[in-house]
């Protein structure tokens, strides 16, 4: 007589508490790591708002007083006459929520770089 000895293959079957509890995990692993990459989005932002911009754009000479002077002939706006003097001090550019913003949108107009600010726009 021969014996078998035939085992019978057990399948797995998750239940479905099993089966939410590992998309919870998952989910929850998401959940940090996206949060995490904003915190550290945050502090990036954060760093950056500490650093101190130039007072003029790049290449420009300040010439006190919050005016800067085109002497290399850069950008569009220096071909116009009397336009290589920029007077940064008025209200528009010192304003603390939007001067920057608003140097950055002039920096842009008149396709000339300025580090720091013409990134904002």
């Amino acid at each position: 007589m021969s014996n078998n000895n035939n085992q019978q293959i057990r399948k797995t079957n998750y239940s479905s508490t099993t089966f939410i509890t590992i998309v919870g995990v998952l989910g929850l692993v998401f959940v940090i790591i996206y949060l995490y990459n904003k915190y550290q989005a945050t502090m990036l932002l954060a760093t950056t708002a500490t650093t101190p911009y130039s007072m003029c754009p790049n290449y420009w000479d300040s010439i006190g007083n919050g005016k800067c002077q085109n002497t290399n002939s850069l950008g569009k706006c220096s071909k116009e006459p009397g336009a290589n003097i920029m007077d940064f001090s008025g209200d528009i550019f010192t304003n603390v929520n939007t001067g920057n913003y608003s140097k950055c949108k002039w920096a842009s107009a008149c396709d000339v770089s300025w580090s720091n600010i013409d990134r904002l726009c």
